[in-house]
């Protein structure tokens, strides 16, 4: 089948065909695998007003440049229907008839490329060699599927997996509800390390927050102590030990400012609510 392609850059908008054609309707132009209908013009190269062929090639126009990534095609598809109808009493004119019988020819050379192309894409399922290895392929897979077992019952223990699941869930809340104001417990935690500059903390269901940190000032005799959980309000009991003496200020629910005397380790503590 005559045929070209192309990719579009953004740019252009003109692309060129010289496979010959009668009128527009014979010509199909695609973008990205999809035949379009609108978005561009057919310019065809005349051959003549007494050609056997009207048009020996042409241009499709694009309204707009398609990008980088289009691919177009550019196609003729020839009807199979009868282009004159002679009458019994009419003069034959070897024009017209040569115009008719070309037709014919393009349309058996589009056919031709089309089974040669139908030969190249299916030639091995032709080969009875070929059909049977295909077939050896098709019962391992088989095999495999049966391997599986019965389908029905892979379903049911899913279905009953599901079910286990959600029953667990339920009960989860059930027992978290019935629990409220009753039991506390820790729902989150953080060990102290060398990674998180040993920050650590125990938050409970409930809300309560215990957090803290063992270090030094950074800078001169002060440091910031900054809470890795925010607590609720400025609310909340501080506790601060070390070598000498230290006093705390500028209290907020994210931090506040420890004072060292001689700038050596302490920890700090805070517990309360946290939001």
């Amino acid at each position: 089948m005559p045929k070209v392609s192309y990719m579009g850059n953004g740019s252009t908008t003109e692309f060129n065909f010289d496979f010959p054609f009668y009128e527009n309707s014979d010509i199909v132009v695609s973008k990205n695998a999809t035949t379009m209908t609108i978005g561009y013009t057919i310019v065809g190269t005349s051959a003549g007003s007494d050609a056997n062929i009207p048009y020996t090639g042409g241009k499709v126009v694009f309204d707009v440049a398609p990008i980088a990534t289009d691919s177009i095609v550019i196609s003729r598809h020839l009807s199979l229907t009868r282009v004159v109808d002679y009458q019994p009493t009419a003069k034959l004119n070897p024009t017209v008839i040569n115009q008719d019988m070309n037709y014919m020819i393009e349309v058996l050379k589009d056919f031709n490329d089309q089974f040669a192309d139908f030969d190249d894409r299916y030639a091995e399922l032709l080969d009875i060699e070929s059909i049977q290895t295909i077939s050896a392929k098709i019962d391992t897979v088989t095999q495999q599927i049966e391997a599986l077992g019965d389908i029905s019952t892979l379903r049911q223990d899913v279905s009953d997996l599901i079910t286990t699941t959600n029953n667990h869930t339920t009960s989860i809340s059930a027992l978290d509800s019935r629990t409220t104001g009753m039991v506390d417990y820790v729902v989150e935690t953080q060990i102290p390390t060398d990674a998180n500059d040993y920050i650590w903390y125990r938050k409970y269901k409930s809300g309560w927050i215990e957090q803290g940190q063992y270090t030094r000032p950074r800078t001169g005799t002060q440091t910031t102590a900054n809470f890795p959980i925010t607590m609720s309000a400025i609310v909340y009991n501080v506790n601060i030990s070390g070598t000498s003496a230290v006093t705390y200020s500028n209290i907020t629910t994210t931090s506040f400012i420890i004072t060292h005397s001689d700038g050596t380790y302490l920890s700090w503590e805070v517990r309360g609510m946290a939001v």
